[in-house]
C-alpha cells in the first residue's frame, strides 16, 4: 500500500511541475504580446522584426526550460517508481 501512495505522490509532483512550466510559458507569451504596438500607424518594420525575433527567442527559451524540466521530472519519477517496484518485488 505504501508503494501505491508513494507512486501517487510522485505522479502528483510530476503533474505540478508540468503545470508550473506551462504557467511560466503562458505568462511569457502574455508579456511578449503586451509589448506589441496597439495601432497599425505605430508600426516600424524594423521594430516589428526585432519584436518578432525577440518574442521567438523568449518562446524558445521557455520551451527549452520546459523540455528540460519535463525530462528531469520524468526521469526522476521513473527511477523512483523502478526502485519502489524492485523493493516491493524483493519483499515478496
Amino acid at each position: 500500500m505504501t508503494t501505491a501512495t508513494q507512486y501517487n505522490d510522485l505522479v502528483q509532483q510530476s503533474q505540478e511541475a508540468v503545470l508550473q512550466a506551462v504557467d511560466t510559458w503562458t505568462k511569457t507569451v502574455r508579456d511578449a504580446f503586451a509589448h506589441l504596438p496597439n495601432t497599425p500607424g505605430q508600426l516600424d518594420p524594423n521594430q516589428v522584426i526585432d519584436q518578432v525575433f525577440d518574442f521567438t527567442e523568449k518562446v524558445l527559451e521557455v520551451q527549452r526550460d520546459f523540455a528540460k524540466q519535463l525530462i528531469s521530472t520524468s526521469a526522476s519519477t521513473a527511477e523512483s517508481v523502478a526502485s519502489h517496484i524492485s523493493a516491493a518485488g524483493a519483499k515478496k
